[in-house]
């Protein structure tokens, strides 16, 4: 599949304001969104998600590094193809729904009945049709947010970034940004956004990268189960101490009770074979074999440990 933006070995510095000491904020990360997919991009507090989508802006230049969209380095005329929601948007909150759009699309460049047209046109399409006339300041959090999507979509972008567009929402309006989100990316769309909900990110998401420390870990492909990673639960009965012991030491960790059996989890297929052979050895029973693909927040946590906060 074609990538619409490649990051290629992006590295940004910053220095401290007082003692000048220098911090590596992103460090030679390199990934890509493909043409057509939704993608995740998801770490603890500080991993460096909202500087990369600054840098793909424009917003912060790189210290070293490229941004490639569509093929060629990315521009200023490039970016013109690309939305933005930010995760705290400010908006001139005496303005109207109607108001706010249409000077967005003027920044865009359209004008006259073009504009009228486009900005009718996303009101529906994010459903803010009963709220047109209505001031910013008398708007709940999550209709704000389906207006910074409109402004972002405004353009008719071939790439949305989103960065956070859950933030502050409840399920309500999770729900209802995830339903525009998929929206977008059904009308042909490419989404990267940002998330510290990670079932979101897991119910939405074609792939996902793990960022901490500036430094890309992990890219996990959602649609697929491979065998990279595929864990197994084991349930056994029947079976003596010695047997347990034998396959505690096969999974890495104690079995647990299930009824009147053994629950355990071997790490790969490797240990499949091994495992059973124990058993059967031993005159036990097996239960049941279950192949069991670790949740996006195991692979998290086994990143960035159980003890990180989230944005």
């Amino acid at each position: 599949m074609t990538a619409i933006l490649e990051i290629r070995s992006l590295t940004k510095d910053f220095h401290h304001n007082w003692t000048m000491r220098r911090f590596v904020a992103l460090n030679g990360l390199t990934l890509e969104v493909r043409q057509g997919e939704i993608f995740g991009l998801i770490g603890p507090n500080g991993a460096g998600k909202t500087t990369t989508f600054k840098v793909v802006l424009g917003l912060l230049r790189a210290t070293s590094g490229a941004v490639v969209f569509r093929g060629e380095p990315l521009t200023t005329a490039g970016r013109a193809a690309i939305g933005f929601l930010p995760e705290q948007p400010y908006f001139y909150d005496y303005l109207t729904v109607q108001e706010i759009l249409t000077m967005y699309g003027r920044l865009y460049g359209l004008s006259g009945g073009a504009l009228g047209r486009r900005v009718a046109e996303v009101i529906e399409q994010v459903q803010l049709g009963h709220k047109r006339r209505a001031a910013l300041r008398s708007l709940s959090k999550g209709t704000l947010q389906r207006v910074g999507i409109a402004q972002a979509i405004l353009n008719q972008p071939q790439l949305l970034i989103l960065d956070e567009p859950m933030s502050g929402l409840d399920p309500t309006g999770r729900h209802a940004m995830r339903e525009l989100i998929r929206a977008r990316h059904a009308a042909g769309t490419s989404v990267i956004f940002s998330s510290h909900i990670l079932p979101d990110a897991e119910a939405l998401c074609d792939r996902v990268a793990i960022l901490t420390q500036g430094t890309l870990r992990e890219v996990i492909d959602l649609r697929t189960v491979s065998e990279h990673g595929q864990l197994y639960q084991l349930t056994v009965s029947c079976v003596g101490a010695d047997t347990l012991a034998a396959l505690a030491k096969l999974a890495g960790g104690e079995p647990s009770r299930n009824g009147t059996g053994w629950r355990l989890r071997l790490p790969s297929s490797a240990a499949v074979g091994p495992a059973l052979d124990l058993v059967r050895g031993a005159a036990g029973s097996v239960e049941s074999l279950v192949p069991v693909h670790p949740s996006l927040e195991e692979r998290f946590l086994a990143h960035v440990g159980h003890a990180s906060s989230l944005d």
